[in-house]
């Protein structure tokens, strides 16, 4: 067996999640969805415990990927992880996604359903709560957008809970207009950052008065 057919695996098993929920990502269901044997499903992963961390181990290599890679090739440093989330999770177009990004769809999606297993299987969970605190550490990093970004983030979050609970559903036009104020947010805080520095600039530009 190959590190492909791994990876084959945990895109399976990731769909069906997506799609059907975690509960039914089981080893029977992602064989199926693979096309390989249920023993060539356990060769790499034993049990539908391991299974399961395997996959969001995978998931969320895969997230950091995409997102470390938007953030560099982003040439305004300002509230960019910020920006970043929210381009991959909302896309304002299709023409936004990335080569081998993972589908904002099914990312979406799969972030829903990863919210019943933080009941179901907490300790599987594991690889997501590291995510999260990498990611949660980098945007604090920031001395100056960092709590402005923190709150971007929290308000995607707080989508995807949304859609856990069935207030709203994944194509619910609400999502599409809080994004897009996320959008202005984020816009307004570069554009309020700005003006300060150059405020900063004139005083310091300003001559002392002779006496």
């Amino acid at each position: 067996m190959t590190a492909v057919t791994k990876d084959k695996i945990c895109e399976a098993a990731i769909r069906i999640a997506s799609r059907d929920g975690l509960l039914a990502m089981t080893l029977e269901n992602v064989a199926r969805e693979t096309g390989i044997t249920k023993g060539g499903v356990m060769y790499h992963f034993p049990s539908k415990d391991e299974l399961i961390r395997g996959v969001l181990e995978y998931f969320s290599q895969q997230c950091e990927t995409m997102l470390m890679r938007r953030v560099i090739d982003d040439p305004e440093p300002r509230m960019r992880w910020a920006r970043c989330m929210l381009d991959c999770l909302f896309p304002q177009s299709p023409a936004e996604s990335k080569p081998n990004d993972v589908d904002a769809d099914v990312l979406a999606r799969f972030f829903v359903a990863t919210l019943a297993g933080a009941v179901t299987s907490p300790g599987a969970m594991q690889p997501l709560r590291d995510l999260a605190i990498r990611m949660r550490n980098r945007c604090l990093s920031d001395p100056r957008d960092g709590m402005e970004q923190l709150l971007v983030w929290l308000t995607i979050d707080g989508l995807l809970l949304w859609q856990f609970m069935g207030l709203i559903g994944p194509d619910d036009p609400l999502i599409h207009k809080v994004a897009e104020s996320l959008r202005v947010r984020i816009a307004a805080q570069m554009q309020l950052s700005s003006s300060a520095d150059e405020i900063v600039t004139e005083r310091i530009a300003v001559p002392e008065v002779q006496q």
